[in-house]
């Protein structure tokens, strides 16, 4: 079904009223609402069995499915698109969280998420941002652009683990946090860190995080 998507989202609420707004303000077709990555992850294997077998169109994989950055009993939505770009990556996906930090909307662009919009943004924009990753385009909502344009002149000096260091403690994680998650010593992150603030002009990690809020 073309215009097919679905939403992965632990709060009821929202994906009801989400689902009900777009089927009927646009040409969206919500086939699918979960609460996890397990059970999205589950349906899309149902799906592919069905599409193998050569059953009905609607059983076909979605085009799209919006994933929230936190989901149920603290399960992850960056770990389900790093699952859905592995097992399914013809589908595109949009980000749609609370939480839109650089930390977090840098991390997305790595994991090759093609939007990322904010819960507060307006249907408006939100409509727009489906509309255009559908597409073939990318969305992310606009921030400021004299930070983005200093975070793209120190993100390509950066190595691999000192950017996911640094996402991290963009995202608010504590060095202790990012120590356990990356099973690195506090000392190398601190190393990281230290590193961080001094490439970025700052006197310390408040400041660094303040700066690129």
């Amino acid at each position: 079904m073309k215009n097919s998507l679905f939403i992965v989202d632990d709060h009821s609420m929202l994906k009801n009223g989400l689902k009900n707004y777009l089927e009927t303000n646009t040409a969206w077709f919500v086939t699918g609402t979960f609460s996890t990555g397990t059970e999205c992850l589950a349906e899309l294997q149902k799906r592919m069995l069905k599409k193998a077998a050569g059953l009905a169109p609607e059983d076909e994989l979605p085009d799209l499915i919006i994933v929230d950055i936190q989901l149920i009993n603290d399960e992850s939505g960056f770990t389900l698109v790093q699952q859905l770009r592995n097992k399914y990556p013809q589908i595109k996906i949009v980000m749609y969280s609370m939480y839109d930090t650089w930390g977090f909307v840098l991390q997305a662009k790595d994991l090759g998420v093609e939007g990322y919009i904010s819960k507060v943004a307006s249907d408006e924009k939100l409509v727009r941002c489906l509309n255009i990753v559908r597409d073939g385009g990318t969305y992310y909502e606009k921030k400021s652009e004299s930070i983005q344009q200093e975070l793209e002149s120190i993100l390509p000096v950066l190595k691999k683990q000192e950017k996911t260091v640094f996402e991290m403690a963009l995202q608010g994680k504590t060095n202790k946090q990012i120590s356990d998650e990356l099973f690195i010593s506090l000392h190398t992150v601190e190393n990281y860190i230290s590193y961080l603030i001094k490439l970025a002009g700052c006197k310390n990690r408040d400041e660094l995080i303040e700066k690129y809020k």
